[in-house]
Parts: structure tokens; C-alpha cells; sequence
């Protein structure tokens, strides 16, 4: 079947993807294990508590997480519990000083991290908070032909599965063309460089992505197929670090069934 063309406005919406080092536009309330109550003994939650007090007006994007232990169904509903944990404390300590523009409950971090550290809500500032916290910005446009791949700017954090701010808009690109046509499915590959891939670093790369279009986006996980190659399809010879960081990346090839 020929491929069709398609094209649509990115409208990207002010949100990052990041779950980096805690900044005064990103923070993170930390959690025992199997607890939903934030404990301000916990240096890391008493840095949090200090730089809420310095931001007035803002509007906030909540994502709260647990370890590896534990069923997904279970590990989604303590999830949910530490983010209605987050928000009673947000209104309670700082009523009118904040605005929540987006929250989610995922559960399990997939990534690297110690079960410690997973254990958590991100807190971070939405940029562009002062403005309107619906507001869409108009991207460029992007095209797309069915059944044939396009790279996607989707970076990671060197040797981990964790997302970088800067992928947003890819992200976004996503999850708006699937809306956009409902019978549309896509295929996320996976792909790093050098030697062999056996952390799977590649799907859990591809899984990462179907996992924020799904929690994030709404897509249904059944039009979503994540995959990783490792380095078995490298796009050049690694003759140099450029060569290398082409082949590191995420592919998306749309098809209709």
C-alpha cells in the first residue's frame, strides 16, 4: 500500500519530559517504601519544602512513581496515593500560590535509578507558567509517510532510559498525530551503538516513549509497539563520535492495519 502523506502543526504544550538532578524548576518529594507520607526528616523532601516557599504563581506538573516491588495495578494506586499526598500539602501549606497544569500517577520508574530514588513525585515549574496554563504554542510542521521510518529528536540521559527535557516536542509530535487519526498505529525502535545491548537499553528506550504517550497522552497502548534493535542496525560505521550518536536513537514508522 502506498504511503500517504501527512502533515499537522506540532502544538507542543509547556511541559518537560526531564526527571534529572532536582533544580529549583524541578523538585521531588521522596517516600519510604510502601508509604504515602511525606516525612520532612528527609533532607531531599526539606529541600523541596524551601524552594516551594520561593515561587509564587506558578503553575506545577506532578508525576509520582514507586519502586520495582509490587504488581503494576498496586504500584499505580501508591502512586496515586503520594500525588493526592503532594497536593493536600500544596494546598494546605501554600493555598492560591500554585496552579496544578498536569498530573499523573505512573507507578513503576523504569529507569536506572536505586528503588530508593524511585520511590518519589517529580514537582516541576511548567515553563511559561505565568501565561495562561492552557496555552499551546504552534510548532513547525512535520511529515510523515505511512510504513517508512523517521528519526525521531528524542534524547536520553547518557546510558539510562530517563528522557531529557529537550524531546518534548518530538514527544508531542507523537501523541498528536495519533489523535489526530485514530487509526493509526506506530512502531518505536530502539537503537544504541557500540558493542552489545545487554541491559536491552534500546527497549527500554522504545518502552519509555509508549510509556509517557500512554500515561501522558492517552493513547491506547494496543496501537503502540515498542522494540529494540541494540546496535544490530546502525545508520553508519562508528568511525567517530558523530557516527555514534546518529546510531543512538528512536525511530517511528506509522502504519494502518
Amino acid at each position: 500500500m502506498k504511503g500517504l502523506l501527512h502533515s499537522l502543526f506540532i502544538l507542543a504544550p509547556i511541559w518537560s519530559f526531564s526527571q534529572s538532578k532536582t533544580s529549583v524548576d524541578s523538585m521531588s518529594f521522596h517516600f519510604e517504601f510502601n508509604s504515602h507520607e511525606i516525612n520532612f526528616q528527609n533532607k531531599h523532601n526539606s529541600e523541596t519544602r524551601t524552594k516551594l516557599s520561593k515561587l509564587k504563581n506558578q503553575s506545577l506538573i506532578l508525576r509520582a512513581y514507586t519502586d520495582s516491588i509490587g504488581t503494576r495495578e498496586y504500584n499505580i494506586k501508591l502512586a496515586q496515593a503520594r500525588l493526592e499526598a503532594t497536593k493536600k500539602f500544596l494546598d494546605k501549606w501554600y493555598p492560591n500560590q500554585f496552579s496544578i497544569k498536569t498530573e499523573v500517577a505512573i507507578g513503576e520508574d523504569l529507569s536506572q535509578k536505586s528503588d530508593a530514588e524511585k520511590r518519589r513525585v517529580d514537582i516541576l515549574v511548567s515553563p511559561g507558567s505565568k501565561t495562561n496554563p492552557g496555552e499551546l504554542i504552534a510548532k513547525k510542521k512535520r511529515t510523515f509517510e505511512l510504513n517508512v521510518p523517521i528519526q525521531l529528536k528524542i534524547q536520553f540521559v547518557y546510558g539510562r532510559d530517563e528522557v531529557l527535557k529537550s524531546s518534548y516536542e518530538d514527544i508531542q509530535f507523537l501523541i498528536e498525530t495519533l489523535k489526530d487519526d485514530p487509526t493509526l498505529h506506530v512502531v518505536l525502535a530502539g537503537h544504541v551503538c557500540c558493542g552489545t545491548d545487554g541491559k536491552n537499553l534500546s527497549g527500554m528506550r522504545a518502552d519509555r516513549i509508549k510509556q509517557i504517550l500512554v500515561m501522558e497522552g492517552n493513547i491506547s497502548g494496543s496501537r503502540i509497539n515498542a522494540v529494540g534493535f541494540g546496535n544490530k542496525k546502525p545508520l553508519f560505521v562508528e568511525d567517530s563520535e558523530e557516527h555514534r550518536q546518529a546510531n543512538r536513537r528512536v525511530e517511528a514508522t506509522f502504519y494502518k492495519k
